[in-house]
């Protein structure tokens, strides 16, 4: 009696350690939704919603619509919205037109991404990243004339 209840808790610890089957979305699978995972995605169809997972790979033809957070995304399909991501790599057949947070980012020849990239040291921490001032080789631009730096810092409203 003890012994099957052991035996039933040794089975589900190692389920629990051995790392799942990616999910895997097809060509013809739309979704309108949110999806989280702890493990990997591989979107080959189309996602309207936000998608959280450890790993994503929107395939060539696939689209997610939304936004999407994660340790690693490869990118070779279309993406609109926004990436947080600690690894970004987009392939040649990607198309992106999103606001990229990263800690590393690849764009490889033929990759197409429209937006902000801004890189961060790790993510969770992008608020302390932005410099405050101009480093002292750089001349400011206000309004279309550069500007001699005469302060430290450049206003918010230039």
């Amino acid at each position: 009696m003890f012994r099957s209840a052991t035996s039933k808790d040794k089975a589900r610890d190692a389920a629990a350690k051995r790392p799942a089957a990616p999910s895997i979305l097809s060509v013809d699978l739309r979704i309108t939704g949110d999806i989280v995972s702890e493990g990997e995605v591989h979107i080959s169809g189309t996602v309207k919603g936000d998608v959280i997972a450890k790993k994503i790979t929107i395939d060539e033809g696939g689209a997610v619509i939304g936004a999407i957070e994660t340790e690693s995304a490869q990118i070779a399909g279309a993406l609109t919205g926004r990436l947080t991501a600690a690894t970004v790599t987009l392939g040649t057949t990607a198309r992106v037109v999103a606001d990229i947070t990263h800690v590393s980012l690849t764009i490889e020849q033929g990759a197409v991404f429209e937006g902000y990239s801004r890189r961060v040291d790790a993510i969770g921490h992008e608020e302390a990243t932005l410099p405050l001032a101009l480093p002292p080789n750089v001349t400011a631009i206000v309004g279309g004339k550069s500007v001699a730096q005469d302060a430290e810092a450049v206003p918010a409203s230039s």
